[in-house]
């Protein structure tokens, strides 16, 4: 299997990083924005740099629906997944498009309200994945997978 990993730093790839036992001996690419400690934790990872930032900006946003195509195109997933943040959005739209399917993380620290990026991607996940039962209020047909960190 051949999975592509999109996500912003931080949190968000903190949050993938746990899963390691099951994507370890799968193909993978991540995509993500270059920062420092991005760098450290992926670096012996392939590593496809999008464009920052992304909350709200929507010149990046367009930036990254155009880097989405190529990329996808290049590597040809079997699956894409993330765990946000607004790097997702274009991603799981030309996945969508593509036939690819998606997986979606929605965060960790956000228990009481759904972020931006997971109200946007819930209609284009293929699973949807909570890390708390309280989260299920905003997305019914989520799977509860508990908390990752």
């Amino acid at each position: 299997m051949r999975i592509m990993f999109v996500t912003s730093g931080g949190g968000h790839l903190a949050q993938l990083l746990p899963l390691q036992p099951w994507w370890k001996d799968h193909g993978r690419e991540w995509v993500t924005f270059r920062q420092s400690e991005v760098e450290t934790a992926l670096a012996d990872e392939d590593v496809t740099w999008c464009f920052f930032p992304t909350t709200r900006h929507l010149p990046n946003a367009v930036r990254n629906l155009f880097l989405s195509w190529p990329t996808l195109r290049r590597f040809r997933p079997d699956v894409v997944v993330s765990a946000g943040a607004g790097v997702s959005v274009p991603f799981f739209i030309m996945a969508r498009l593509m036939g690819i399917r998606t997986v979606y993380i929605e965060c960790f620290d956000r228990i009481t309200m759904p972020t931006l990026s997971g109200r946007i991607c819930y209609p284009l996940s293929d699973a949807f994945c909570i890390q708390w039962e309280e989260q299920r209020e905003f997305y019914p047909e989520a799977i509860n997978i508990g908390q990752l960190l």
